[in-house]
This record gives structure tokens, sequence and C-alpha cells, in this order.
């Protein structure tokens, strides 16, 4: 899987090699080949091999150990070990859900997590593949994560965790997650009672486009990259995780939750910039949803465990909802 992901690089690599090597035999004025072909091959290979670069990896990180009081649990799914971190449940209060963003790990939700134990709820904190206490991969995908989570849903739903309705709470990547898995066609959704979206990522194209940017690589390729690194996706994947077309990574397509959605948003958000949740904002103004949303100039994009203006406007959020049950 990990050399798949260089495929692209080494196949037109191996074709300009070939090119030149015929190139030399028939023996043309060099002078083209430097003015012309030169700048074509480079600009090539480099387009080749930033499609490598766009399909990155989290960080190693080292594995955190559960907060004081929390129970650290896994269960396999596909042969890969799903990590959660929770508190002791009780029967008879609802659950809040935690969904980390890139990079980072469950351990790091527990600022926001104490919030939700004081209001009364279990908590329980959902780690991605790769990161924290869980195994390293060698590919990487939304998709992946999207099946993991809604595959633990069914074990905590099991479990009977979810009987007396669950929110959950979805920080960066973690809200794009939770936008996906908790799509009210799921079975798993029906005793959802709200989401949280904290600065969250709402359009994988978006995303390219940065990172397109980041390479140097021209804006009017941008499309033509996302279609490339689309195609070069599928091929790594099996069928369950594949994508049918560009719009599919991004809301609606993507999946908006039939439950009542507060968005907290960084103002300044120095990761995602303001695109997203404007995106966000404009699909729900769409489908006239239960949507509120909050753009607060003293929240941060990341290293925000604790913020007490967001806090206190979750709780005056859950309160409005009726979601003490």
């Amino acid at each position: 899987m990990y050399i798949k992901r260089f495929q692209p690089f080494l196949v037109h690599l191996i074709l300009w090699i070939l090119f030149y090597f015929g190139f030399f035999t028939i023996q043309i004025d060099s002078t083209l080949l430097l003015m012309i072909i030169f700048p074509i091959t480079a600009m090539d290979l480099w387009l080749a091999f930033s499609l490598v670069l766009m399909l990155r990896l989290p960080r190693k990180r080292t594995a955190s150990e559960a907060p004081e009081g929390w129970i650290s649990e896994q269960k396999d799914v596909d042969g890969y070990p799903v990590r959660w971190l929770r508190t002791q449940i009780e029967d008879t209060r609802p659950l809040a859900i935690l969904i980390h963003g890139w990079n980072s790990r469950a351990a790091n939700m527990d600022g926001r997590a104490k919030m939700y134990i004081e209001l009364g709820f279990n908590v329980l904190s959902f780690e991605m593949r790769a990161h924290g206490g869980n195994k390293p991969v060698d590919h990487w995908a939304a998709m992946h994560i999207c099946h993991d989570f809604e595959e633990m849903l069914s074990v905590y739903s099991a479990h009977g965790w979810l009987n007396n309705g669950f929110i959950v709470h979805g920080h960066s990547m973690g809200g794009f997650i939770a936008q996906r898995g908790l799509r009210k066609e799921l079975e798993t959704s029906s005793n959802l009672k709200g989401i949280i979206l904290e600065s969250p990522v709402t359009s994988y194209s978006l995303i390219n486009n940065v990172t397109c940017e980041f390479l140097k690589i021209p804006s009017k390729l941008h499309p033509w990259m996302m279609k490339r690194l689309l195609r070069l996706y599928n091929s790594m994947n099996k069928p369950r995780y594949r994508i049918r077309d560009v719009e599919f990574l991004e809301s609606p397509k993507w999946g908006v939750p039939d439950a009542p959605t507060l968005l907290v948003q960084a103002m300044n958000d120095a990761t995602l910039g303001e695109l997203h949740w404007k995106h966000l904002a404009d699909v729900h103004a769409k489908i006239d949803s239960n949507f509120t949303q909050h753009i607060l100039e003293n929240l941060k994009h990341s290293y925000e465990r604790n913020n007490i203006e967001r806090d206190h406007i979750i709780q005056d959020w859950i309160e409005k909802e009726s979601l003490f049950f």
C-alpha cells in the first residue's frame, strides 16, 4: 500500500527516462530539449510527486495514558484495533461523544469532556486511526475513520450507551467525521439529539486547494489535481471506501445529520480560514435546518482544551434545545 502511493510518480519517471533515452539516441538539437521539453518534464514530475505529498499521514505520537478515572478500550474493525476512552457509564445518563482533530488524540479532549461531565453526561472520547494510542498505518483517509466510527456506534448501541440519547462534539477533522458518521439514514443516528461542530472541516476540495497552494501548484490546476488524487485514492482502497466524485467530499453530499446543530467557530482560524464554516452555513441555510452558529474572536483553531466562552455557548445551547434528557 505504501509503495502504491508512489506509483504515479514512478510511472511518470520511467516514461520520461525512456523518452530522454530515445531523444538522445536520435540526437535531436539539445537547445530544444533545454528550452521546451525539460521544463515540461520538471513540472510533470513535480505534479506526480505532489500526489504522494497530498496523501499525508498523521504525525507519529507517543501513546498517552487515559486520564485518571477513565477507561481505555478498543475493538477490531477489519483487523485494526480502534481505541476510545470513556468515563464509567451510568445507565440513567445520556452520552456525549467527542471526536478530536487531525494530529491530535482522544486525551486532548479532556477539557471539553470535563464540561460535559459537569453537565451530567457520560462521556466517551473516540480516537482516530494512527492517532494517540492507536497503531500507525501506511495509508490514512477520512473514509476509513468514518467507517470505524460507524462501526463503533453500533458497538456503543449494543452496549445500551445510546439508549438515553447522545450528542457528538467534533473538532476540526472530527467535525468532518461526525457529519458523515451521523447522517440520518443510519440506524445508529436514531437517538442522536444534537451535534456540536467546533471549527470543522466541511470540504475536501478546500483542503486540496490549500495543499496545492502550499506546493506552489497553479490555481487553474487545482481541480485537475483533485481528480487525479481521487483516482489514486480509489485505486488504493477497497470498494467500501471509494469515492464516487469530488462533490461527494463536501457537505451536503458528505452528510448532514438530522439533529440540532451548533457551530462554534474560531473567527481567526489560522488552520482552515473562513471558507469551511461559510460553506457549512450556506448548506444549512438552503435546507432550513435547526442550525445555530457562533463565531468567536477569542477562540483559536488548536490548543483550546479549555475555553470559557466556547463552553458557556455550548451549555446555553444545550439548555435552549432541551438536551438535558
